[in-house]
C-alpha cells in the first residue's frame, strides 16, 4: 500500500519541511501528523529521527560557519539520549493513546507560542 502512495508521502514530507522551517516552529509539527496517516506509531518515530538527522546534517553542511560545538554538546547529546529513552519506553504504551498525545501537542503548542 505504501508504494502506491509513496510519491504523495514524499511531496507532503517536503512540504512539511519547508513550511515548518519557514514558520520557525520545526517540521515535525506538520510531518508527524502526515506520517501518521501512512505508518504506525513506531515507524513514525523512526522516520522522524531519520528525517531530523538528514535535515540537520544538511543544514550543518550548508551553514558550517555558524556551527557551535558547545551547543551540540549541551543540546544535541542530551536530545539523542532522551529521544532514545522515549523510543524505548514507547513500546510499553498503547500506540493509539500515544498517537492522540502526539496529535495534541503540535495543535496546542503552536497556539501557545503564538499568544
Amino acid at each position: 500500500m505504501i508504494s502506491r502512495y509513496l510519491p504523495v508521502f514524499i511531496l507532503l514530507s517536503l512540504l512539511a519541511e519547508v513550511l515548518g522551517t519557514i514558520g520557525g516552529f520545526g517540521s515535525s509539527v506538520f510531518f508527524v501528523p502526515i506520517a501518521n496517516f501512512f505508518f504506525d506509531f513506531q515507524s513514525v518515530l523512526g522516520i522522524t529521527a531519520l528525517y531530523h538527522l538528514s535535515s540537520n546534517v544538511s543544514k550543518i553542511v550548508f551553514f558550517k560557519k555558524g556551527f557551535d560545538k558547545k551547543i551540540v554538546l549541551s543540546l544535541g547529546i542530551p536530545a539523542i539520549l532522551f529521544v532514545s529513552i522515549g523510543a524505548y519506553f514507547s513500546k510499553y504504551f498503547n500506540p493509539k493513546i500515544l498517537t492522540y498525545i502526539l496529535g495534541f501537542f503540535p495543535k496546542y503548542m503552536t497556539k501557545i507560542e503564538i499568544c
